[in-house]
């Protein structure tokens, strides 16, 4: 059963992190379209910037119609444009129903000062319905997505075939959705009570509840469970709700595009913004550890080890994608792992006491874009800075103190692995080895195309599950283009960098 839950939850975030990494691209335009409409501008430009912002709002105010095609189709195991298009009718019918549903009943409730804030309801692409946001998206897609993999293949006599398959898929998703959109109207407004207490209940746990988040996002990452723990906090009501410009807007890093785009108008960051600065460690953390490994590295190896820790570092701090390095060293130490998280979580403490509010939710090209646009007074960005100064240092010294201490075989420590990667046969293996060869080798170390079930991919993982994990061999794996492999039971997670789509559709290609 745990192995099952794990399993679902690797499933649910890998899935969900796909939206999310088109939204990294959202907050730059938006910052551009902002600093395309500061008063200096000429009004071509201004004019472009807020064209631009529209069309960048738009995205922000319907992120759960894109959750919720984005999950559907990446949790579909075939048929995939087929789920995508179940996926968006689903979210469209429940919409009428449920409306239908309020309308009749009586229930509708009715616009404030400030619209329908607080109500429990809001209006979705022209309809008024329960406010359930993002929520709305996930369960949807999830569910839009079980159906599809269970019964898009039914097939019925020639006569009535056109109602098989996907078709006969939609036939299901009527009345469910139907029973969805009335149950709902019930349960949900007790349930978006409890996410306002659970959310009142972290915000009121201070520095403890910082400290907590921050350390659960980093030290989550080798399951591939830290999506679950940060996203909800980002997109959901669970990391707050604020009312800008008049809208009910839900989740930390939404609430901080919404604050951007009336950046004119901002006097102070909503307290949101603490869940939005796990950044930080991404940033100022990568540094330190890179000048750690690279110090304390034996002096023969010191070149070699540049060559590997500095490309890994840069991605990290420029672009907020830390697995390259992250796994040079999370199973060599566990315990340096363990003091990474902690040095994180009394990082974000620190910025959240002192006052930092500025925003970090990937690296430091998209926080400097991002912040720019808001007044330094209001951000606190030197406090973020300064702050990152110290906490460099600190994370230096600690790992340097620990490696040394407990002679760590860190990169460049070990003269078995530096050996390896030193020779003809490993230099071949890792640096000339080609998309497609990499590819084979990555089946081959799978089992063999009989072996493998799925194969998907999240920001820097290629996540397969096998029919036979016993079937996997790690020695073969190793010599495919990549950067650490993670077994559990039938799942299998191989480091790849942020080349991983290209390596799996190369590998779904062979797989036919």
């Amino acid at each position: 059963m745990k192995n099952k839950i794990m399993e679902m939850g690797q499933k649910f975030s890998r899935a969900a992190v796909q939206p999310v990494m088109f939204l990294a691209i959202m907050g730059m335009m938006l910052a551009i379209a902002v600093i395309m409409q500061l008063d200096f501008m000429p009004s071509g430009i201004a004019f472009i910037g807020k064209l631009i912002k529209s069309m960048m709002d738009t995205m922000v105010n319907n992120l759960s119609i894109i959750f919720c095609v984005g999950i559907a189709t990446a949790l579909a195991k075939k048929k995939k444009v087929d789920a995508a298009i179940l996926s968006l009718i689903s979210y469209l019918i429940f919409l009428a129903a449920n409306n239908a549903w309020l309308t009749n009943m009586g229930m509708l409730a009715e616009e404030g000062a400030v619209g329908l804030y607080g109500t429990g309801q809001n209006i979705v692409l022209g309809f008024q319905v329960v406010d359930m946001n993002v929520f709305l998206g996930l369960m949807l897609g999830c569910l839009t997505a079980y159906i599809h993999n269970k019964f898009s293949d039914v097939k019925f006599p020639e006569i009535f075939r056109i109602y098989g398959g996907s078709r006969f898929c939609f036939v299901l998703m009527i009345p469910i959705t139907l029973a969805l959109a009335i149950v709902l109207s019930y349960v949900w407004p007790v349930v978006n009570e409890g996410i306002s207490i659970l959310s009142n209940f972290i915000k009121n746990s201070g520095p403890a509840g910082v400290f907590v988040y921050a350390f659960g996002n980093r030290f989550l990452i080798p399951t591939g469970l830290h999506h679950l723990l940060w996203m909800p906090f980002c997109f959901t009501g669970i990391g707050g709700t604020a009312e800008i410009a008049g809208k009910a807007v839900q989740g930390a890093a939404n609430i901080f595009y919404a604050e951007m785009g009336n950046a004119s108008a901002l006097t102070a960051m909503d307290s949101s913004i603490r869940f939005s600065v796990f950044g930080f460690a991404k940033i100022f953390g990568s540094i330190g550890i890179a000048l750690a490994f690279i110090k304390t590295a034996k002096p023969q190896y010191k070149k070699a080890v540049k060559g590997m820790i500095i490309p890994s570092a840069f991605v990290a701090f420029a672009a907020g994608i830390t697995e390259p390095l992250d796994f040079s060293f999370l199973f060599i130490s566990p315990f340096l792992w363990l003091v990474h998280g902690v040095i994180s979580g009394i990082s974000e403490v620190l910025l959240w006491v002192l006052g930092s509010r500025t925003y970090a939710l990937y690296g430091a090209i998209d926080t400097f874009i991002c912040n720019s646009v808001i007044s330094p007074s209001i951000t606190k960005v030197y406090i973020f800075i300064i702050v990152g100064i110290v906490m460099t240092a600190v994370w230096y010294f600690v790992f340097k103190f620990l490696i040394l201490k407990f002679n760590i075989k860190t990169p460049g420590r070990d003269d078995t692995f530096m050996a390896e990667i030193s020779s003809d046969e490993g230099i071949s293996i890792h640096s000339k080895t080609s998309d497609l060869d990499s590819a084979k080798l990555i089946i081959e170390g799978l089992g063999g195309s009989e072996n493998i079930s799925t194969v998907n991919n999240c920001f820097t993982r290629l996540r397969v599950e096998v029919k036979d994990g016993a079937k996997v061999d790690e020695t073969i794996l190793k010599k495919a283009s990549q950067k650490g492999i993670i077994t559990k039971g039938n799942n299998v997670q191989i480091i790849i960098g942020m080349d991983v789509e290209t390596v799996k559709e190369t590998v779904n290609s062979l797989l036919k």
